[in-house]
């Protein structure tokens, strides 16, 4: 294993070592199904790959190879090493950080040696930003954002092409609809700029130019119930589903209603803005947001009704953030100051509950809660009438509910009613409720561990808030949970977790994590800026030591091939 670390204070990237594995033979996955062959839209248990994803992975080792031989490293046609990239979790820091990492890959020549690319919370807007352009890993264009323009949110123009407004009044009216959906629309319109309403499923067609792109999540009642061999779901092109506990659904069918592995009724599959809601909510678990919390809270002992009031909190915030967009009105824009200031007043007010009974806590915080909801709704009744107004009602009648009920992630549980011993309580419902997997490991190791993918190598750019390092023992422990292969940690790597090479001194550290913390409102250009010049310094840095493992994995698939061993 080597460990490499750049500038940023929560950039690292680790090149570790898997074992060998198994592939299905390819056949078109891709058609629509036909009534006989309907059962095949649901697959497991199996550890093998899906026909669709075996197929893309033969044709993109030719284009691996072609770049080992650019790169002067020896390989073979049936000895091309599995490589991956994995981007961690991080919020707009991890979407930055990881476009900088590909930026400087790219500009090295390092892009096309990539069989994989897998993602967790933050990292997956910048993958699905890029693979919004079939040809993105040949074009390297890589804007930190996509594009709407100056068109408001709210605006009737939306109408012909739906914009966040349009998009969130239509899926409201689905009956699974939760606040990933609205996660979704704020991440996709406020962070990336880039309302994606493509579907995953239509990337099983694509040729192999670009790494095949693997979605990570967690289902949220699994990770609660501690049922290891359930929690960690995957998107890919061609299928959905479950990587430990091998079960998987056509992507296309995701969401639609199965019963006992029959289809009974065919929904629309979710699109990227609602995959987005899913794979980066993090707001989901409430513990994730404790940090913005004003230190007079953490004295509290009513830790649920706390998170509750910061949830609703920071939610509101960032609400009131897309409402800001496309105001030109000058009242306008006063009044939405005023109604900031005054969400932000009514949490910030310093009251001594630390000195109240649990129960007199509780009833304070809900009491801050329906404040909260109560100045929205005051501000929006107060808004001249117009076509802002009828869209700022309309909108706030489907997220308010949502806020109280916190439901993250709801699609229709594919494994319903599956007759399997294997699979566990936690799954016995109709529905699924998917969040973001950073809240269990914040890089996605689950889905390239062991012999399905079969990894040699993952590159794995580390962009957590959290301790250095804490993902790869967290996942070095998880692998020993479910008796899958991991690499010998090396205890120096652990010992050296506080101090990046290219950071001398602490304060500069302390500085770096409060300027790009995870939970804020939308970075300036000049940060984006700054922090893909980090992230491309962490991977430059790095280049020799990651062709060198390269190198070492290439050596080590043609000895395993040949029937020998290899001790790199």
């Amino acid at each position: 294993m080597v460990s490499c670390r750049g500038r940023a204070v929560v950039l690292a990237c680790f090149v570790c070592v898997s074992l060998r594995g198994l592939l299905a033979q390819p056949v078109n996955a891709t058609a629509e199904p036909s009534p006989e062959t309907s059962a095949k839209l649901v697959r497991g248990p199996s550890d093998a790959l899906s026909p669709g994803e075996a197929e893309f992975i033969r044709q993109r080792k030719e284009v691996v190879l072609a770049s080992l031989g650019r790169l002067n490293i020896s390989s073979t046609a049936d000895s091309v090493p599995h490589i991956a990239l994995l981007g961690s979790g991080g919020g707009q820091r991890a979407a930055v950080a990881l476009l900088g990492s590909l930026q400087q890959m790219g500009q090295d020549d390092l892009l096309d040696t990539l069989l994989y690319m897998g993602g967790v919370s933050g990292s997956t807007w910048t993958m699905a930003l890029l693979y919004s352009d079939p040809q993105w890993s040949v074009n390297k264009v890589f804007s930190s954002q996509g594009v709407h323009g100056d068109i408001p949110w709210w605006s009737p123009v939306n109408l012909i092409v739906p914009g966040p407004y349009w998009w969130l009044k239509a899926k409201s009216k689905d009956e699974d609809f939760s606040l990933s959906e609205v996660w979704g629309v704020l991440t996709s319109y406020l962070f990336m700029k880039h309302m994606d309403q493509r579907l995953l499923s239509a990337e099983a067609s694509r040729d192999s130019t670009n790494p095949y792109p693997v979605y990570s999540a967690i289902e949220k009642e699994c990770f609660n119930t501690n049922t290891t061999d359930a929690v960690w779901f995957e998107f890919t092109p061609h299928e959905a589903g479950f990587p430990e506990l091998g079960h998987f659904v056509s992507t296309a069918y995701l969401g639609s209603g199965f019963e006992g592995g029959e289809l009974k009724e065919r929904k629309p599959e979710m699109d990227m803005v609602q995959l987005l809601g899913i794979v980066g909510s993090a707001l989901a678990n409430e513990d994730s947001i404790a940090e913005i919390a004003p230190p007079w809270m953490n004295k509290l002992t009513a830790g649920t009704a706390l998170k509750d009031h910061l949830r609703i909190y920071f939610t509101l915030t960032i609400l009131v953030d897309m409402l800001d967009s496309g105001i030109t009105n000058v009242t306008d824009l006063a009044k939405l100051e005023e109604l900031q200031k005054r969400v932000s007043d009514k949490h910030l007010e310093v009251v001594p509950l630390h000195n109240l009974t649990k129960e007199k806590q509780v009833e304070e915080l809900q009491r801050r809660n329906l404040a909260l909801v109560e100045i929205v709704q005051t501000w929006v009744k107060e808004l001249d009438n117009g076509v802002y107004k009828v869209a700022v009602t309309e909108l706030m009648e489907v997220v308010l509910p949502l806020l109280i009920k916190w439901q993250w992630g709801t699609t229709e549980n594919f494994v319903y009613g599956v007759k399997d011993s294997e699979v566990p309580d936690c799954l016995q419902s109709r529905v699924l409720n998917l969040i973001d997997a950073g809240i269990s490991i914040n890089l996605p190791y689950e889905s390239f561990l062991g012999k399905k993918r079969d990894v040699d190598l993952l590159i794995a750019p580390e962009f957590s808030a959290g301790e250095m390092f804490e993902t790869l023992t967290l996942a070095r422990d998880y692998a020993a949970a479910v008796g899958k292969p991991f690499p010998v940690i090396d205890e120096q790597v652990l010992l050296d977790k506080d101090w990046p090479k290219d950071f001398p001194h602490e304060a500069e550290v302390k500085a770096r994590m409060v300027e790009y913390s995870t939970f804020q409102r939308p970075f300036s250009p000049e940060k984006i800026a700054a922090l893909q010049e980090i992230a491309r310094d962490n991977m430059r840095n790095n280049k020799d030591a990651i062709v060198r493992e390269i190198q070492n994995a290439a050596t080590r698939r043609q000895a395993r091939r040949n029937g020998t061993d290899s001790a790199l």
